[in-house]
């Protein structure tokens, strides 16, 4: 590892990795790139120096995208202390990455994280950057890099740095060296000669250099060429051999016959704006010239597909649309169902191009094109896999603009290319092809040798139709201590492939990544510091000395079979005390003596429940059903939550036709606020302009689609504005990030409960009820029941077989209100006050009405539910307040989410839900009351 060396030090900045507000955030003080370059193959280790600014310890998150052939083989982080061990990361799931990672922060350990967050970004997460610290993290990139037409190779090893946002004015130290490449050829971009330089050593060449970020707005070019002819890598693996190949395929090209009619499809969602529009100009300059004359429908698509729209191409002049994409606006999030072709554009002569980065999260799957589809990218941040699998599975092609230039990519649309066909060998199983297009004339394959005499036959199919047949000989690898390039390789590939149906490959691509330490959709890297968190999490440790004592010490799965029936039954005592609360009678009348309540309090004292009311016989478990009779008139009277943000103003007084021109103005400055589209979206909710309102909150979704707090805040939202359906998706998506969190699967019970889905909200509140939760998640099982038994009644026909009968039974109240909020490690206090005076809140769980406050919720999340079986007339004030967190990221605000019922659990249930949001500790909200006739 590299030392930070004082004159590389010296000439360092401090620039943000992201705007926060409060304590100064995360600097990254340094940036270390050192590629080995092996004939096409780069491997690359890139160290990243990060420092807190702060007097307190905070966790660093940091998010950069990496190329599509790139895999990521090892990471660690240095020590926290001088002399410490580094903390090599080992392949865990991803959901378990996140818990174990979470989990040992809360008590101020030593864990990093390596995840891939969506398409091809990757995410770091690091605890704890103490004050004034640097710490260093390494990790290694293997990347196999393919020749342009004239054989030459090229690399740049600062694209994954490009798009950190605030990264200025710092230096990367660039060094490295080449292997098996001739004196001289190894290059750098002209520009830089005078920050790099090429040396020939004992070892192969070296070269190295400073780059200002700021000033490498095209890339550090590291230009070479290798020999040509069959490539091919082999490396054992667990004790199998693996082979990596890229070959180059003959055949000719026939040009493609010109379209009478095209569809283009234009993905406007908010992260479309990052998009090299330049480059998708160009192209489409280039092809339109080359076509002259044609028709084309344009769909312009983001959370749904707007009208289409007619243009007709003339003698290549295509300036009508031309000035329709140019005035686009980028806004809302990316629902690849939009990109469905309107009728009458399909078949083999109607081709489809679909310009977009393909990363998608917001509506259903995409569809299947009947038509060849052109997936078309020009953003460093896509899902790759996405847009080539939906384009060569419609007989069409995915085009890089990032990589290929304008004429290699107006090539390929307008000429039919050879393609394979088939893969098949002897002594060879699992094979596997990047693409079925070859890539500057080669095409990539891998697979698992099975004998010393393997053969793989690779069949192409040229443009002209002729089917060409070769066979490639694949050595098995003699060198068991190589470095498993090649089934790393293998793997990714696998794993790309799988991916065209996730859902269904979960397991498989889970199995892939833990094995071969690949991270993916379903795997991460984590590092951790002491054995005793490999043990108690049960995370194999990596190779060496404390694996040996982890395999010695590790005990049989903790995991008792019994465990769910002991859930069960001390759920059963609960719900019995539930019950002889519910089942006995509470006064009315004014209070006598009010309780005085303390002027501070002391967290530590609610550690003990207070006791919720003296037991009586327990009641029968029969009557599941509504409760038949009438509950007293209450109103719930919700006080308007009104932020004031300074661009609210001038979006809400805008006219109604020029309101979205408004939002559109102000959008740039806060294009990464998660307030901002919440406000807006208010606004054109209350202004009946719904469809605006759900495309400004769906951007949400766009800021962060693996942060399941931002994703929480969007379905509460959606919720609230009685939009479930569109709910689901996000919620789902959390609950596979955090299945181990239940309030993932009660907000999805809850989500199909209010889109009309009784059976599984039933299915998915059993499910939170009868498991095993972290001990942190207290009363939870006991609220999704009530939750459940109360939906169960008013829908009268639901399977509930597999609910324990001494369950079953509803408890109808007349006022309810639950609050939840969106962050972890943080503590809400739900307040309600009732005519008498009296406050129920933690230290308060009965009042002398009867109102029953469930168990405190400190360590984030929620819920806190309160409950009144008859309410006394009189007004009930219900508030929120911010009791304090122990979050280590920096967070500007938490978001809450607040139901009110009224009848819960009779026919005459209501519901309102209001979100909002408290900014610190010491915050005290009122949200609304029941107003009981």
């Amino acid at each position: 590892m590299t030392v930070l060396s004082q004159p590389v030090a010296a000439q360092m900045q401090t620039p943000i990795i992201r705007a926060t507000s409060g304590k100064e955030p995360i600097e990254v003080c340094g940036i270390w790139i050192k590629p080995r370059i092996y004939a096409r193959v780069v491997v690359t280790e890139t160290e990243i120096c990060l420092e807190n600014p702060n007097s307190t310890p905070l966790e660093g998150a940091l998010s950069f995208p990496l190329r599509e052939n790139q895999t990521i083989t090892s990471f660690w982080l240095s020590p926290a202390a001088e002399g410490g061990p580094v903390l090599q990361a080992v392949p865990v799931p991803k959901a378990k990455g996140t818990s174990v990672f979470e989990a040992i922060e809360r008590v101020a350990a030593d864990p990093a994280l390596m995840e891939k967050a969506e398409g091809n970004i990757y995410s770091l997460r690091v605890y704890p950057l103490l004050p004034k610290i640097k710490r260093v993290v390494t990790f290694v990139t293997t990347e196999p890099v393919m020749p342009d037409a004239k054989g030459v190779n090229r690399f740049d090893p600062t694209l994954a740095f490009a798009d950190i946002r605030g990264v200025k004015n710092t230096v990367l130290s660039v060094e490295g060296g080449t292997t098996g490449i001739p004196n001289g050829v190894v290059q750098f971009a002209p520009k830089y000669k005078s920050t790099g330089f090429v040396r020939p050593s004992a070892t192969g060449i070296q070269f190295s250099g400073f780059l200002p970020l700021d000033k490498r707005r095209d890339g550090l070019g590291i230009t070479w060429t290798a020999p040509g002819g069959d490539s091919v890598i082999g490396s054992w693996f667990e004790r199998h051999s693996y082979f990596y190949a890229d070959v180059p395929v003959a055949g000719g090209s026939v040009p493609r016959p010109a379209p009478a009619a095209l569809a283009l499809v234009w993905d406007a969602s908010g992260s479309g704006a990052a998009r090299d529009h330049d480059r998708e100009f160009a192209l489409l300059d280039a092809y339109f010239r080359k076509l002259g004359t044609t028709e084309v429908t344009l769909v312009v698509a983001r959370d749904q597909a707007e009208t289409p729209r007619q243009f007709t191409i003339a003698n290549g002049d295509w300036s009508a649309l031309r000035a329709v994409l140019e005035t686009v606006a980028y806004d809302g999030a990316t629902n690849p169902s939009a990109w469905s072709l309107p009728e009458g554009l399909t078949g083999d002569k109607t081709p489809a191009l679909l310009f977009s980065d393909g990363l998608a999260n917001w509506g259903a799957p995409q569809p299947r094109v009947a038509a060849p589809l052109f997936a078309i990218n020009a953003s460093s941040q896509a899902d790759a896999g996405r847009l080539r699998h939906l384009a060569e599975t419609s007989k069409g092609q995915y085009l890089d603009l990032m990589a290929l230039s304008t004429g290699q990519a107006l090539a390929d649309l307008t000429t039919i290319r050879p393609r394979l066909s088939a893969l098949s060998g002897e002594g060879v199983d699992n094979l596997v092809a990047g693409s079925i297009y070859p890539e500057s004339g080669r095409l990539v394959l891998a697979g698992r040798v099975t004998g010393p005499k393997a053969v793989v036959t690779v069949e192409t199919i040229d443009g002209a139709g002729k089917t060409s047949r070769r066979t490639l000989a694949v050595p098995m690898d003699e060198d068991r201590n190589s470095d498993g390039f090649a089934a790393k390789r293998w793997a990714d590939l696998r794993i790309a492939q799988l991916k065209s149906d996730g859902n269904r490959n979960r397991a498989e691509i889970l199995s892939l990544g833990e094995t071969f330490g690949v991270i993916s959709d379903e795997t991460s890297l984590l590092a951790l510091e002491r054995l005793e968190d490999f043990l108690r999490y049960d995370v194999m440790p990596p190779p060496g000395n404390m694996r040996a004592e982890f395999l010695a010490r590790r005990q049989p799965s903790r995991l008792d079979p019994k465990a769910d029936s002991q859930q069960v039954e001390n759920l059963v005592r609960r719900f019995d005390a539930l019950a002889d609360w519910w089942n006995r009678d509470f006064p009315k009348g004014e209070k006598p003596k009010p309780k005085p309540e303390p002027e501070s309090r002391d967290r530590a004292v609610s550690a003990a429940p207070a006791p919720v009311a003296a037991m009586s016989a327990r009641p029968s478990s029969g009557g599941t059903g509504p409760s038949s009779a009438k509950g007293p008139e209450i109103e719930i009277r919700l006080k308007k939550w009104v932020p004031n943000a300074p661009y609210l103003r001038s979006i809400k007084d805008a006219p109604a036709d020029q309101r979205y021109g408004a939002y559109l103005a102000q959008r740039p400055a806060y294009a990464n606020s998660t307030a901002f589209y919440i406000d807006a979206a208010d606004i054109f909710f209350e202004a009946g302009q719904e469809d605006l309102a759900v495309r400004i909150l769906s951007n949400v979704g766009e800021l962060g689609w693996s942060n399941r707090s931002l994703l929480r805040i969007l379905a509460y939202r959606l919720m609230q504005a009685g939009k479930a359906d569109l709910a689901l998706t996000a919620l789902t998506r959390v609950r596979d990030l955090a299945p181990d969190e239940p309030q993932s699967w009660r907000d999805l019970g809850l989500a199909n409960a209010a889109a009309g889905n009784p059976q599984e909200a039933v299915n998915f509140l059993w499910h939170v009820a009868s498991h095993r939760w972290d001990s942190r998640f207290s009363d939870i099982d006991l609220i999704s029941l009530g939750e459940m038994n109360a939906m169960a009644a008013r829908a009268k026909t639901l399977d509930l077989s597999k609910v324990e009968p001494r369950l079953l039974r509803n408890l109808p109240v007349d006022m309810r209100v639950v609050l939840t909020w969106d962050t972890d490690n943080s503590d809400m206090d739900l307040w309600v006050i009732d005519p008498n005076g009296e406050r129920a809140f933690y230290g308060n769980r009965l009042t002398y009405q009867g109102g029953h406050m469930s168990r405190d919720f400190t360590g984030g999340l929620g819920p806190e539910e309160f409950m009144l079986k008859r309410a006394k007339p009189g007004t009930y004030e219900v508030k929120a307040h911010f009791y304090g967190h122990r979050q280590q990221i920096l967070s500007p605000y938490t978001t809450l989410m607040l139901k009110f019922t009224t009848g819960f659990g009779t026919d005459e249930q209501k519901d309102q839900d209001v979100v909002l949001r408290l900014s610190g500790r010491g915050e005290e909200v009122m949200v609304g009351t029941f107003e009981v006739k």
